[in-house]
């Protein structure tokens, strides 16, 4: 077996853990070096979340709270 270590930005990084398992692949994160995140990519990361959480509340896996309820639980 081969081993090879790629550096992908930060808010890539589940993408690429994905594509991995499917193609059937294994990865270690032992070796892993992590850098700190510039603020360009964790911005880049915090929008691909609330994406990611925009397209579950539209599948129906997650469920969205209105503002009223989420100051009322304030």
């Amino acid at each position: 077996m081969t081993a090879f270590t790629i550096n992908i930005p930060n808010h890539e990084v589940n993408f690429f853990k994905k594509m991995i398992s499917k193609m059937g692949w294994t990865y270690s994160e032992v070796d892993v070096v992590r850098t700190p995140a510039t603020p360009k990519e964790q911005t880049l990361a915090k929008i691909d979340h609330a994406f990611g959480q925009l397209r579950q509340m539209k599948d129906g896996e997650l469920k969205g709270v209105n503002a009223e309820e989420l100051l009322n639980e304030l």
